[in-house]
Formats: C-alpha cells, structure tokens, sequence
C-alpha cells in the first residue's frame, strides 16, 4: 500500500493537487437534481435551465438495460435496435423473420407486443440520506447492508402504487440516497426496427470504432388500458443536420462507473473479474457460434445473444486493458491518493474515515476466496437460462412472500411484486435446444471451478453430466405461462408438490446459495458498505457535491461538444460519417452486405446526409438508446456505441480522446421515409 501512494504521490506532483475535484470539462454523469449548470456556461457560454432539465428528464425513458427516449403524445419511444433485439426474436418465426427482414408497420393496429417488456419514465427526486442514516445508526458492520435494505424496502413499498414504481438509488458509494419514482409502463410494443444487417452493420469488426456506418435505432409505443398511452410531456425530434462543435447533451441511465472506488477493488476487478468474464465469455461465443452454424433458425434465435456476447467480450477486454496499463491505474491511484492526504489534513474527516480503506481492502481478501461460488451459485446463476430464471424466482418468491417485507431479499420487496408477477407470467417462446446449450455451459463452468467433489456441486449434477442434465431441464413445463401463473398462485406448497425438474432442481440446492449469498452480505457487502460510507463523508468534507456520483442505471445527464478527435498517432478523425460511406463500405459480404432496401434506395438519397456521429459526451454501458439532445431540447439522434479509448471510462474519462456515437435524427427520418415509406410514423414524429 506504501508503495502505491508513493508512485501516486509521484503522479499528483505531475498534476498538481488542486482544490476542486478532478471532473474538467465534459467529464460527469449528473444527476437530474444536482446539474452544474454554472459550470457548464462558464465552459460552453450556455447552460440549460431549470425547465430545460425537468422537460428533458421527463421525457427520457428506462428499458431493461437500455435508455430511450418519448418522441411523441401517442407513446412513441425511440431507442437502439439492439436494446429491443430480444423483442424482435421473441416476435420472430420462421415465417416471419423479423430479425432478417426488419419489421415495419403501417397502422397502430400491427404493432405488437414485446413479451415481459417494460419502460421508466423518472417523475421526481427526493434525498432520503437522512432515513437510511437513522435506519443504520449503531449497526455493526456485517448487519449493515441487512439494516439498509430493510429501510430501502420501507421506502420503496410507501410510495409504490399501480402505476408508479420507486427506488431507492445509492450515490456517492453511500454518501447520499435518493427516492427515485417512476411511471412504469408494462404494456410495451413493437413499431419498427430495421434489418438486423442494416442495425449492426459492420458487427464485431467495427464494434467501438469510428467511423461507424450503423441503423442501430427502433421504436417501440407504450400503451396503457390497451390503449397508446397520453404522453403529454415528449421531447420532439429536429432532423436538420448537426454541425461540427454543436453543443449537445445526452440524458439516460448509465449502468455502472467505478470513479470512486477504491484501488482495491479496482486491482480486484483487474486481476480476478474481468479476466474470469474475459475468458467464460470467449468459451460460451464459442458455443454459440457452432450453435448458430445448425441452420438460419438456430442463427435467428442466437442471434441477440451473440450480439451481447461478442459486444461485452471487447468492452470487458477494453476495461481490463485499461486498468492493466501501470499509466491508466497510476490516474486511478493518483486520485485516490489525493482524497487520502485530504483527509488526512481535517481531524474530522480523519475521523470519519477511520480505517475504511484497510476494512475494503480485507473485505476484498474475503472474496477472493469466495468468488466463484458467489458468481456460479448466486450472482450468475442460470444465467441467459430464462427457464432458470423462472424457477429461482417462483422458489424464491415463494418463500419470500412468506415473510414480513423488511426481512426480504430485495427482489421479493412488495414493491417490486407487481412487476416480478409480470415477469413470471409473461408469454415468453423458449426453445429447448438453445435453453439446453445456456443451461450445459453454466453448469460445466460451474463444475469446472467449484471442483466436481463440491458437494453443492454433488448435488446440483447428481450422476448426470452437465449436457444431460441441462437437456433434462430444458423440456420444463415452464414453457407454459399458465403453470408458470399456477405456481406462483399456488406459493409455498404449490412449489413443495411440484414434480418439474426445473423447479425440482432449483429447491434442491437454493438453500446453498442462499448460504453463499448470506456469507457474501455479511463479510464482503456489509463491510464494504459501511467503509464506502465513511469514505464518501470525508469525500464530501473534501469535495461537497461539486463531484458526480458513479453511474448506477439510474437517470443521468451529460454534455459535450459534435466534435473528432486526434489519435497519439497523430490521424485525425471527423465528428461525422455520411450516407456516400456507407454504401462506399458495403461489401456485399456479412457483416457489411447492404440489405436489398438500401440497395433500391441508394439513387433516392443524399450522400452527404449524415449517418453517426461523434461526441465528447461521457457515457458508459446503459447509456445504449439515450437521446442525444441539442439547445432546443430537441432530440438529434440515439446513442448506440463509443470509441475505444471510452472503453476506459468505467474507471477515467479522457475529454482528449474519450467520445460517444450516435445514429443521427437525419438518417432515421431518411430511412423512414425513403428507404422504408413508413409514411405514418414519419408524420407522427413530424407532428401532424
């Protein structure tokens, strides 16, 4: 540890230490509430105001890992194609291959339903700090996160309604807590998406690149009483092109930044996590590519899934580079260095900080040794098995529905029921094989790293191999969504009587890891929690709230400039790329074979017109389908992708090199209207 704070001691003393933090320019994912707008007109000459804000957080939308935007009073919503792609293969059939051949509709009628899908759209900001202070007081460290999640599951169940649903969202690592509510949406439909080859196009091989020639947008339309849903508060689109050095912003919900974690967590996702997801993932692409090789129906059903895949395989690989390279965990180190000598300069923040940084470091010790039994047995568990899932949750939900809501494990909290119940009883297709192929690899994995002498590991596999036993299980009754809907009906000893083998499985061993999950909460999550606490009190003494919290997928704010960027080689890159480049890039080969409408359409279009752009807006993972917005509040297009230096940006932002791609409002309307003739969706969005 010395010999860290020396090397970054080093590094301030090239920096120099300053007496604000270190966020310059657009670095910063804001919240709604906390926006610097002083700061933001001091270094732009503009800022918004208070009702530029409030109208763009309201009209800024929340999908399962994605964001997204409400671009019209009838529920129209815009996002990415590849965060709606497990809607359009659920939608898919052989006869209708929606993933091949796009889907578009003339009239609200055709719009379809996306099974088990819903939306967020944030309504209000309340600090409850103060509650889950008073809720924690006194509490010793291992009963800490016990103590806070039971405050959490008050708040949340107080305020959650039919048609509002509330969170409660840990910023500044614990340092402050806000009540998040929502108006959910669980009625959400398909209205157009584009061919897969057109949305991805260029795939993997251009995956964090720029220049990017994607269509990566779709739509989707929110209903209510079976009915488009009123949706009064909407940003609209501007389809004028953009201009180099444009200001923009971006609102949406960032998933996860890790900023203000300490170096031994960091050094802990360095040398255990990222190498570990690395690697399980290369092995399950693998799978899935000799899966998709089968035929073009194997290929559609995995075809979301690879995507996924591949995409976090080269952002893990990006993240892992970033904090392996001795420059890039020397920022990481500098920064923490700088908060400890601060606090080390005020008797009160000393005070509050105490030994935190030493507690977080054993915690860690902690889980290194029991990592892998945490990440196969409960964290990813099932995981990409929806049939798994099902079952943990009609288990578990049984047993949970049992107990008073404060003694529950989050997921099972009154206020999230409603939607988990929604969720269980989806109309959801599953296919075996492809269940079969989720189930084989977890469990191998599984197998591979807990040891087949484990006797959880005995007991999960029995006599059966992975393969056999994932085969078995994929021929579950849970397929039907009225047994599925029975059981949960039926609680408690609807799931003892249940012969299944899914369910059957899941009850035989969730006791271990809800073991496994007990020892992570009391000796990894409570300690840390509690140390994370102090250390962001003495951060606060430091810094007040002029620092943004790390990304949590809770909605954010950022802004920037339409503006390249200059490699260390010294080659320049635009801000722009145009209609003409994108047919100049087909090949006529995957993955950048032009699909037959764009082929037909190509005399019809302007190849000046602009296709993505790049911005020095700061984003992350989640960010995927937020609006990018200009002045006016008008939104320009839909974030899909970074650049490779931002695969970095979990941990630093580099305003140098770090920069957002977005697919532009101008080529959505062109495609809209000359390459697809979706006339009616055109004039909606036009506003006629």
């Amino acid at each position: 540890m010395r010999q860290n704070l020396r090397a970054a001691a080093a590094v301030i003393g090239i920096f120099g230490l300053t007496a604000t933090p270190a966020a310059r320019a657009e670095e910063g994912m804001w919240t709604f509430d906390n926006f610097p707008a002083d700061r933001m007109r001091e270094q732009m000459g503009w800022a918004p105001d208070q009702a530029w804000l409030d109208r763009a957080m309201v009209g800024t939308a929340r999908l399962p890992g994605c964001s997204a935007s409400n671009v019209s009073g009838a529920g129209l919503v815009l996002t990415n194609h590849h965060c709606v792609i497990s809607c359009v293969t659920a939608l898919s059939t052989t006869d209708a291959n929606y993933i091949e051949h796009g889907f578009m509709v003339q009239t609200r009628e055709e719009e379809l339903r996306c099974p088990g899908m819903s939306v967020d759209v944030l309504t209000s900001i309340s600090d409850v700090t103060a509650n889950i202070e008073t809720a924690t007081a006194g509490v010793a460290a291992e009963g800490f996160a016990r103590a806070r999640d039971a405050e959490i599951a008050r708040l949340t169940s107080e305020c959650t309604s039919a048609r509002e649903r509330c969170e409660v969202v840990t910023l500044y690592q614990g340092g402050r807590y806000g009540l998040y509510r929502y108006r959910a949406f669980s009625d959400v439909r398909l209205v157009f998406a584009p061919e897969h080859g057109m949305a991805s196009f260029g795939a993997d091989e251009d995956n964090f690149n720029f220049p990017r020639y994607c269509l990566d947008f779709a739509f989707l339309r929110l209903y209510e009483n079976g009915h488009p849903a009123a949706t009064a508060n909407h940003l609209d689109m501007r389809f004028t092109p953009l201009t180099e050095d444009e200001i923009v912003l971006i609102t949406g919900n960032p998933g996860r930044t890790s900023r203000l974690r300490t170096t031994a967590e960091l050094a802990f996702e360095r040398d255990i996590n990222l190498p570990w997801q690395v690697s399980s993932l290369t092995d399950l692409r693998a799978r899935l590519q000799a899966y998709s090789a089968l035929g073009p129906d194997q290929a559609r059903i995995a075809s979301g899934t690879l995507q996924d895949v591949e995409n976090s395989i080269k952002g893990l690989a990006g993240r892992r580079e970033a904090l392996a390279n001795p420059a890039g965990f020397a920022h990481v180190e500098a920064r923490e260095a700088d908060l400890q000598l601060r606090v080390r300069r005020n008797r009160a923040a000393t005070r509050d900080a105490g030994d935190a940084w030493g507690e977080i470091q054993r915690a860690q010790a902690v889980y290194r040794g029991m990592f892998y039994q945490y990440q196969y047995l409960e964290l990813r568990a099932g995981e990409r098995s929806q049939l798994f899932a099902w079952a943990r949750d009609l288990v578990r939900g049984a047993a949970e529905r049992e107990k008073p809501d404060a003694q529950r494990l989050a997921r099972y909290s009154e206020s999230r029921l409603p939607a988990l119940a929604r969720s269980v009883r989806a109309e959801r297709d599953v296919t075996p094989g492809f269940e079969a192929l989720q189930l084989a690899f977890w469990l191998s994995k599984t197998r591979e790293h807990l040891g087949a002498a484990d006797p959880v590991v005995r007991r999960m596999l029995g006599d059966e191999t992975p393969e056999a036993l994932a085969a078995r299980l994929s021929q579950s009754r849970l397929g039907d969504p009225a047994y599925r809907a029975e059981l949960w009906a039926g609680g408690a000893p609807a799931i003892a009587q249940s012969d299944d083998p899914m369910i059957a499985f899941v009850r035989n061993w969730d006791a271990d890891a809800r073991a496994v999950r007990g020892s992570y909460v009391a000796d990894v999550e409570g300690p840390m929690a509690r140390a994370q606490e102090r250390i962001a009190r003495a951060r606060f003494r430091a810094f007040g709230e002029a620092e943004y919290p790390d990304a949590t997928f809770s909605p954010r704010i950022t802004y920037g400039r339409v503006i390249g960027w200059s490699e260390p080689s010294g080659r320049v890159i635009g801000p722009f790329t145009h209609t003409g480049g994108l047919y100049g890039r087909g090949t006529g080969a995957a993955p950048f074979a032009l699909s037959q409408r764009w082929i037909d359409a190509q005399s019809r279009l302007d190849p000046g017109g602009i296709v993505n752009v790049a911005t020095s807006t700061d984003v992350i993972g989640g960010n995927s389908g937020s609006p990018l917005l200009d002045r006016d509040g008008d939104v320009v297009g839909a974030v899909f992708d970074s650049n490779t230096h931002a695969l970095g940006g979990e941990y630093f932002y580099d305003g140098a090199l770090n920069r957002s791609v977005t697919v532009s409002a101008t080529i959505i309307r062109t495609a809209l209207s000359d390459v697809y003739g979706v006339h009616g969706l055109v004039s909606e969005l036009d506003g006629r």
